[in-house]
């Protein structure tokens, strides 16, 4: 992967991007590519590129041009899918000047036309622009891994991997989005095309912007996670021979590189069955990475060490103290581009800089499992909620049927239940704009999508869409990766792997009260027993209740900076202080919501890029 940025003119008059201007953007994410840099400045159209390179070290540099020059790509990417393609192009006349893997999308698009993303597998965002018909396309891979934003400024269409990029460029404004506020205090995190940064998009995956000179920006979906009618059970051996077979292929694909790859061992499942089918079938020598934070029942260490010795990797280790988070929240925020609402994001953070240290350039987890193989306790709680429909009162129930498309089923908490809280956190002049930027104004999904779908693929399709794409794979995930310019790769979310995961029969997947069953029964002779027999629980990292009892830093939560921008209630700021000092004073990070946290981390972010609310 790596970081790319650029400009387009949508009139044919505008004036030429000035080569000093891309440079700025790129020098701003330099942490994603710091293997080389380049630029292609046309009279419509800039494109930057800061390269980490992994295939064709010497001769994969971007931008890169078709064979008459007339169409030019940049890509933050990898394409797993390429050999056949390119087999596949090569066959048809097509000339490649590089051994890179991204090629292959420029003669695809010459083939497909904007056709060409179905085509591929793999974690992407791509710059392409068509100098024949005027025309800059925006791709995002099919579930969201690569990040790619943009705003309009004037008649001048601005992009890159990182918002910090777009804020290099003159006159984009730096104005804090209150909507993605609320939808952080009611969601697992914001949901695309939302940003922290007001006139700032994130493109969703599965889109494409289709950008033509003198006419109106397109937003076109090409590729949505689908789960038709229930198809006919094959049988449970059926599933798991051919969920391992997809599995091995999936690893085997993200393998793929120049350089040394590693993998993640958090001692839960998901990791644990990338590392082993990476040690029993793929690879002789390799690296491991693992983190350890908490203590007690949270200490996952023993079941880390389990599966290090068992694939015998080389091993990197980290313990995250809590001193360190406090350390290192704001650099997280500033990276993140997000206020969070967890601090884990600091383990991801201090782990990527671990990785740095080895050999390694990217990592393999075990990321997007849970959503897919039923791995959080909401799936289970369904269960328990069907047989209790009647008891919902019908605010909830009005709420649940807008936002997704079924009264009776709830989406994290109830959500008319602590709107009284949220009402209470904003400042007084806030409250009154609150209907403008409400997270319930409308739903951050298709509910056509989800309707009449069964409750375990419509908390499968939720998850996606708001805890996965944006939260987990983008700040928590790609942002603190390349943060330390590492890499990271999941297997669990390749295409093929998913083409065939959404036709599993619920049942396999959430087998009475026995979460990710199938995956499991995928392990079994591969995977120790001792971690397949492990109960999944939340993972929990400090929250803010543990920094203002031991006097942290809490500078970002003083009266004057919270007047400064606003956004909350002094005196309610400080009540809560008040109650999260108290010694018996517990917050369940897992169920209940670290409200000083955002208000904290949203101070910070404000501070680290001047915003102005």
């Amino acid at each position: 992967m790596c970081g790319i940025c650029g400009v387009f003119n949508r009139e044919a008059q505008g004036g030429r991007t000035q080569e000093r201007v891309i440079e700025a953007m790129l020098r701003a994410i330099r942490h994603r590519g710091p293997d080389g840099s380049g630029t292609l400045i046309l009279d419509q159209a800039a494109l930057g590129f800061n390269r980490l390179s992994f295939i064709d070290l010497e001769g994969g540099m971007q931008p890169i041009q078709n064979e008459d020059q007339t169409i030019s790509m940049i890509c933050n990417g990898e394409i797993y899918n390429y050999r056949s393609l390119r087999e596949e192009l090569s066959a048809k006349g097509h000339i490649f000047r590089t051994k890179t893997d991204v090629e292959v999308i420029l003669h695809l698009y010459e083939e497909c036309g904007m056709d060409f993303p179905g085509r591929l597998n793999g974690q992407f965002a791509i710059a392409l622009y068509d100098e024949r018909k005027r025309q800059l396309l925006l791709v995002r891979d099919q579930i969201g891994i690569s990040p790619l934003f943009y705003t309009v400024v004037g008649d001048k269409v601005v992009f890159a991997s990182e918002i910090k990029a777009i804020l290099e460029y003159p006159g984009v404004e730096r104005k804090l989005n209150l909507k993605a506020v609320d939808q952080l205090m009611n969601f697992p995190g914001i949901v695309s095309p939302v940003t922290f940064f007001q006139g700032i998009y994130s493109l969703e995956g599965g889109h494409m912007l289709q950008i033509v000179q003198g006419q109106e920006i397109r937003n076109l979906e090409y590729w949505d996670l689908c789960y038709g009618p229930d198809e006919e059970d094959r049988g449970e051996e059926y599933y798991v021979e051919r969920l391992r077979e997809l599995l091995k292929e999936a690893i085997a694909r993200r393998l793929v590189a120049d350089v040394p790859i590693g993998f993640y061992i958090s001692g839960g499942l998901d990791s644990s069955v990338v590392a082993c089918y990476i040690g029993k079938f793929l690879l002789n020598s390799y690296y491991s990475f693992s983190a350890e934070i908490g203590s007690g029942d949270l200490d996952e260490s023993r079941f880390q060490k389990i599966i290090k010795d068992y694939v015998r990797s080389e091993h990197y280790s980290t313990k995250v103290a809590e001193q360190e988070i406090w350390e290192n929240l704001s650099e997280v925020i500033y990276h993140a581009e997000s206020a969070v609402k967890e601090s884990y994001d600091v383990a991801a953070y201090l782990l990527s800089a671990l990785v740095r240290q080895s050999p390694a350039k990217a990592v393999l987890t075990g990321q997007g499992s849970d959503e897919f193989f039923c791995g959080y306790v909401g799936y289970m709680l369904d269960l328990f909620r069907n047989m209790q429909k009647g008891k919902m009162s019908a605010q909830e129930c009005e709420v649940n049927e807008r936002l997704w498309g079924d009264p009776y089923f709830r989406y994290e908490r109830n959500h008319p239940e602590i709107r009284n809280i949220h009402r209470m956190i904003y400042s007084q002049d806030i409250r009154g704009e609150i209907d403008s930027f409400s997270a319930w104004a409308s739903s951050p999904i298709n509910v056509d999508r989800v309707r009449g779908l069964s409750s375990q693929k419509r908390r499968s399709y939720i998850d996606y869409k708001l805890r996965l794409s944006d939260h987990l794979l983008g700040e928590h995930g790609d942002r603190m990766f390349f943060s330390h310019s590492v890499e990271g790769r999941h297997p669990f979310l390749d295409a093929e792997l998913l083409s065939f995961v959404v036709t599993i029969p619920d049942k396999y997947k959430l087998n009475g009260t026995n979460e990710k069953y199938i995956l499991k029964k995928a392990g079994r002779g591969i995977v120790p027993e001792e971690i397949l027999k492990r109960r999944k629980f939340p993972f929990q990292a400090p929250g803010m209740s543990a920094m203002v009892k031991q006097a942290q830093d809490t500078r970002f939560l003083e009266d004057s900076l919270i007047r400064k921008y606003g956004v909350f209630d002094v005196d309610y700021v400080n009540e809560m202080k008040k109650v999260y000092t108290q010694s018996d004073f517990k917050l369940m990070g897992a169920y209940e919501i670290d409200y000083l946290l955002i208000v904290m981390t949203v101070t910070m972010l404000c501070e680290r890029f001047s915003l102005t609310v």
